[in-house]
């Protein structure tokens, strides 16, 4: 009998020459969540603080709005073929085109499950100790995933702060109540500002690491298929 790491070794490498179609799509996706939500609000705040430092440009009140643009507009490319499907959803209804989703997996999962076992052709307690590692592993990755995603958001915290204080303190000099009040509804409006950014990076790093998971908890139902048969 194939000992346990070796079954799992083995399930493993067939996972991965199954997923190479799809792997290019989701490095794309990976790399395209980086560059567009962190390394590109990076340098473009960067880049701020330095004209702002030099006094190459004024305060910029909305500069938080700008810099958060990159990562608003992918969010919306994203999120694109979803919105693309909702008029198709209204005309056949939610239910029916939930059911046609659910057909096409079961399609998928049938004909995966039917090449594990072609392939791979293991005993069931073989199957048994596959599956309590890919469940394993899938909680590693959802805990490791709430702890990068929270981590993300800390850094991007920072990141505004940062930013605030290369702007420096605003002064009003005027105390006209008029003045005070507007005054007050700008700083609540960058808060708003920079609340919803976070947010928003913050579910969208989240999301794409989910991406991962959802692959494998995908090859975990096919293999609790293959254990029905056994």
């Amino acid at each position: 009998m194939i000992p346990a790491e070796q079954s799992y070794e083995k399930f493993v490498n067939w996972v991965q020459n199954d997923m190479k179609k799809d792997r290019f799509v989701v490095n794309r996706k990976v790399f395209s969540v980086v560059v567009w939500c962190l390394i590109f609000p990076s340098m473009m705040l960067m880049s701020l603080f330095i004209l702002r430092k030099y006094q190459w440009i004024g305060p910029m009140r909305y500069a938080d709005l700008v810099i958060f643009l990159p990562p608003f507009a992918y969010a919306l490319y994203s999120l694109w073929p979803t919105i693309r499907e909702i008029p198709k959803v209204f005309r056949k209804g939610g239910l029916n085109a939930l059911l046609d989703e659910s057909l096409k997996e079961v399609e998928w999962r049938e004909k995966t499950a039917i090449k594990l076992k072609q392939d791979l052709k293991l005993t069931s307690k073989e199957w048994d100790l596959i599956a309590f590692h890919l469940r394993a592993d899938l909680l590693r990755m959802t805990q490791q995933n709430r702890y990068m995603s929270i981590l993300a958001a800390v850094v991007l915290f920072f990141m505004f702060q940062f930013l605030d204080l290369g702007a420096g303190p605003e002064v009003i000099l005027d105390q006209n109540p008029a003045n005070l009040i507007k005054a007050w509804v700008d700083q609540f409006s960058q808060w708003s500002v920079q609340v919803f950014s976070l947010g928003l990076f913050s579910a969208l790093f989240y999301l794409s690491g989910l991406q991962f998971q959802r692959y494998l908890g995908r090859y975990l139902v096919c293999i609790e298929r293959v254990q029905k048969e056994d």
